[in-house]
């Protein structure tokens, strides 16, 4: 395994043991009538630990068109959350999550990796406000699809670390609605292979909160991605010297989450996105691109299940496939299950599907994934 995925597993094992006595100690708080005067006090810090061990078969592990690779594979996944509470309402939320993949036989990619860090707080200004944010860390080591912004790459491993701020703003209108600003800042670093570049954006939502904890939400976004020393492109497809390619990259969103029932077995969360790709150049990079997302969840006695679609259609200005505005479609289908096994023990089973479709071969592939195993939740 490699050393990241030991030191977070060193750190959540020390978490969980501490975890035992994460409740406020009465002594330390101001007038505290003792221990066997009353109720004891709410506890100020929380901690979850998660982690499971399995393994599984991959189709095509490149996720490619051209000598695709099979394999088996053993993979490794944990997350560690650690939450403070104030009396005053304010909170900080330190959250970690990793995987490790090791392929068995694929002579192309022994592995692939991820892991994040995040570090969230909040604080109320008032009966209406809310200010906060959050600074994350991820490093992959993954097989990514690039060619929705790439000319001539599609599917490559490439291994890169990304660091994001986000300031926020909340105000609440009424009971129940919300008003939300968020401002983003990222750099992106690669090894290899791809540009590293910087990004900002700007997010404007509203979010209303009604029964049986659900919630729906609309928002729009403005993001901007400079890259350094990536070159723009003239509509024949080739490099402009001396410039530098900005994207800009407007987006609307909106989501619905509902429970149907009174105990909440039943939850269905949709997803919708339409953003458009525009490049500061001739607008060779131009394109636009609609998303959908449906997820069942049902939970109960024990038993979770979760399924989930997602659809993506992609349609470029300027960029041509035999004579025809190049297009590209995708359709992914996830279902995983699990069983609670006593207080702390679960086993899962996950499968996964996918079918990506263009009048570009090279932007075509299909690829199958089913894996299980078992873990423990602390």
């Amino acid at each position: 395994m490699p050393r990241w995925f030991w030191c977070v597993s060193t750190v959540a094992v020390a978490c969980a043991i501490a975890r035992l006595g994460l409740g406020a100690d009465p002594t330390a708080l101001p007038n505290s009538p003792g221990p066997l005067a009353g109720p004891a006090p709410l506890a100020v810090w929380d901690a979850t630990l998660r982690a499971t061990a399995g393994g599984g078969y991959r189709h095509n592990v490149l996720r490619t068109s051209v000598a695709p690779e099979s394999s088996g594979f053993v993979a490794a996944a944990g997350d560690l959350s650690v939450m403070r509470l104030a009396e005053s309402g304010a909170q900080a939320t330190f959250l970690f999550m990793g995987e490790d993949t090791r392929y068995l036989d694929a002579p192309s990619v022994d592995k692939e990796q991820w892991f994040s860090g995040t570090a969230e707080a909040s604080w109320p200004l008032g009966p209406a406000d809310q200010v906060g944010g959050w600074l994350q860390y991820f490093y992959q080591n993954q097989v990514v699809d690039v060619s929705e912004t790439e000319v001539e790459l599609r599917r490559v491993l490439i291994e890169g670390h990304g660091v994001s701020v986000r300031p926020e703003w909340q105000h609440t209108l009424w009971p129940g609605w919300h008003l939300k600003l968020e401002g983003t800042m990222h750099r992106q670093f690669y090894r290899a292979t791809l540009d590293q570049y910087w990004e900002g954006a700007g997010r404007l939502g509203l979010t209303h909160e009604y029964g049986r904890r659900s919630e729906w939400s609309v928002g729009f976004q403005s993001r901007h991605r400079f890259y350094d020393t990536r070159l723009q492109y003239d509509q024949q497809a080739q490099p402009i010297p001396g410039t530098r390619l900005v994207y800009w990259q407007p987006e609307l969103t909106g989501a619905w989450r509902h429970h149907w029932d009174a105990n909440r077995h039943w939850r269905t969360t949709t997803r919708l996105s339409l953003m458009l790709n525009r490049d500061n150049g001739s607008g060779y990079f131009d394109y636009n691109r609609l998303l959908v997302a449906q997820q069942l969840r049902w939970s109960r006695g024990g038993w979770q299940a979760t399924t989930q679609a997602r659809l993506g259609w992609y349609r470029y200005d300027l960029q041509r496939i035999t004579g025809q505005r190049r297009y590209r479609a995708y359709c992914e289908l996830d279902l995983r299950l699990e069983r609670r096994l006593g207080k702390h023990g679960l086993l899962y089973a996950a499968a996964q599907r996918e079918w990506d479709f263009s009048n570009d071969p090279l932007d075509e592939y299909r690829d199958w994934m089913a894996s299980a195993g078992l873990g423990a939740e602390f």
